[in-house]
């Protein structure tokens, strides 16, 4: 018979954290793409003519750089859920301050994330908008 150990209380939360991060990140991933296919298809492009071009250019290399930190941030969520899964299955003995360590690193990682993510698509929004409004202005 199977020797079958409990994850913890606080390991089972790590997981559901973890979850909801991998969730965030894939998000993340998809908006940013979505955005990067704005640019790449030339949509920003044909606003190259006016004032906050620049500006917008600006944002988007920031959103090339943040793009790259997901990536890592999503290979970091993974390693905890990989190890957390491993401790549920019992092949591996459960770390808790390893665990818990780990989840705090990550969790500011997150946090910095969210934020960053969240001012470069402000700022991507707000140039965007200051040029339509220059387009109006200009009776285009």
């Amino acid at each position: 018979m199977e020797n079958v150990i409990e994850m913890t209380e606080r390991s089972a939360e790590y997981h559901v954290i973890a979850k909801r991060w991998k969730s965030d990140l894939e998000f993340y991933k998809i908006e940013s793409a979505f955005l990067n296919s704005l640019k790449r298809d030339y949509y920003f492009a044909r606003l190259s003519d006016y004032l906050n071009t620049q500006a917008l250019q600006k944002a988007v290399d920031k959103l090339h750089k943040l793009q790259a930190d997901i990536l890592l941030a999503e290979l970091q969520v993974d390693a905890q859920l990989h190890q957390l899964t491993q401790v549920a299955e019992n092949k591996l003995a459960e770390n808790s301050q390893k665990l818990a360590h780990t989840n705090a690193t990550i969790g500011q990682l997150m946090i910095s994330l969210t934020h960053e993510y969240q001012e470069i698509k402000k700022q991507i929004f707000d140039n965007v908008e200051m040029v339509f409004r220059e387009l109006e202005l200009a009776g285009g």
